[in-house]
Order: structure tokens, then C-alpha cells, then sequence
């Protein structure tokens, strides 16, 4: 593992942990799915580096699109683009990236019935670009709780990566009361990859709901892997589409 300054692409590895995702601002996601016909459009975070091979930016969005009751599709790119940097091939380099499907298994708290939320979500983690690995694959299995002061949803995801070896992801995000127009959010996540040390991480942040269709998010993030230490600011929005 390098040590400070801290490459851009390991700086990515410790900021991302796992593939499921479709929740801003957190790694992880909850129990819900888009509304059929809808399209769900999540932009950020904007990473900037600088290092000895010069500035890179590394943006990043997720697309979701509620294909049938309680299915949706998720075109997931998180750190998306490599931009910059001195060396030609490095200057724009497709990350981490990913095809999903998301279905909700058990109707609850999420959806407006009592009880908790429970998804699956899996599907296809893609070769980074110029190709490098195989295709990798992902599920994780979600579970979401809401009461009137705090939402809970906790996810276990089981990865084979790109380079072909296992990983683990435990994770569990925390909300406050959903009424509130502005909520305080927490999110911490362990993520271990087999013959590689362990990730652990925790962010917090808030997320204003400016209305049904437009929220804003702003958290701080901070990661751990070996002795190497990561931190980052995200901020971005979730903006629905559709019906």
C-alpha cells in the first residue's frame, strides 16, 4: 500500500468501497426503489487530486430507472472518469463502474406499509477502461427500518472483483427523522478483500429535501486502510425524472 500522498487510484479504492450504491451521499443503500417509469439522476461527488503526475478530477453520477414495481435498473459510476494527470494513457480512464438490478423483496417501512424494507441488489461490476480485469460480480442483500426519529438500513454485500478474488462489505447508514427538511446523516462501513487489508470508513453529513423531486447533500467522509489514511468532502444532489 503507498503511503502519502496517496495515488489517485488508491485514493478511489479506499473512497469506494463496494458496489452497491444508489443512495447519496453514503457507499451503501437502503430498501427503496425508483417509482416505475421514473428516473432517478444522482450527481457527485466531484473528486480533485494533486500529485506528482500532475491534477486529477474523478467525476461521478448514478443513474436509476424503476423498470416495474418494486424493479429498478442501476447504472452505477462511481469515480467515473480519470481526468488529467501527465501521462496520455492515464489522462481518461473509465474506474469503477457497474450494471445493477435492484428488487425490493419485502414491501414495508420504505413503501408506506409497516414492518422493514428488504432488497436485492446484483448485477455486473465492468472492466475499467482501457480494459484491464475481468468483469466482476456483486450482490447484497438490504434491509431498511424507519421510526419517527431515525431510519436504519444495514447492507451485507458479497463481491467477486475485477481481479478476481473475494470481498466482503458490512455496512449501516443512519438517518434523522424523515419529516425534517434538513437531516443529519451517518453512514460506517467495513469492507474486506481477500489477501488485502481492511477498509473501514465513516461519513457524515446532512441532506436538505428542497422538494419531492430535488434533494442536496454535503457529508464528510473519512477511510482507513492499513496505515494509510484517506479523507474526502462530498457534496452532490438526487434529482427524480418522470412520473
Amino acid at each position: 500500500m503507498s503511503r502519502l500522498p496517496i495515488p489517485l487510484a488508491v485514493l478511489a479504492t479506499l473512497l469506494a468501497s463496494g458496489s452497491a450504491r444508489a443512495y447519496r451521499p453514503f457507499d451503501e443503500t437502503d430498501g427503496s426503489v425508483a417509482e416505475t417509469g421514473a428516473f432517478e439522476l444522482e450527481l457527485g461527488p466531484l473528486g480533485f487530486t494533486h500529485d506528482e503526475a500532475g491534477s486529477s478530477y474523478t467525476p461521478s453520477f448514478i443513474l436509476n430507472y424503476g423498470l416495474v414495481h418494486r424493479v429498478e435498473l442501476v447504472a452505477d459510476a462511481h469515480h467515473a472518469l480519470l481526468i488529467g494527470g501527465t501521462a496520455p494513457a492515464a489522462r481518461r480512464r473509465a474506474l469503477d463502474t457497474a450494471l445493477l438490478g435492484k428488487v425490493v423483496v419485502r414491501e414495508g417501512c420504505l413503501q408506506g406499509l409497516t414492518g422493514p424494507s428488504v432488497a436485492l441488489e446484483g448485477g455486473a461490476i465492468l472492466p475499467t477502461l482501457p480494459a484491464a480485469g475481468d468483469p466482476g460480480l456483486a450482490l447484497t442483500v438490504i434491509a431498511s427500518q424507519r421510526w419517527p426519529a431515525l431510519t436504519v438500513s444495514v447492507d451485507l454485500e458479497g463481491d467477486r472483483t475485477r481481479r478476481g478474488t473475494a470481498a466482503f462489505i458490512g455496512g449501516a447508514i443512519l438517518e434523522g427523522p424523515d419529516a425534517w427538511t434538513v437531516r443529519p446523516v451517518a453512514e460506517f462501513v467495513v469492507a474486506r478483500e481477500e489477501r488485502a487489508p481492511t477498509v473501514a470508513a465513516a461519513l457524515a453529513g446532512a441532506i436538505w429535501r428542497r422538494s419531492d423531486r430535488l434533494s442536496f447533500d454535503l457529508a464528510g467522509r473519512a477511510a482507513r486502510q492499513d496505515a494509510t489514511n484517506a479523507f474526502e468532502v462530498r457534496g452532490g444532489l438526487t434529482w427524480v425524472l418522470g412520473p
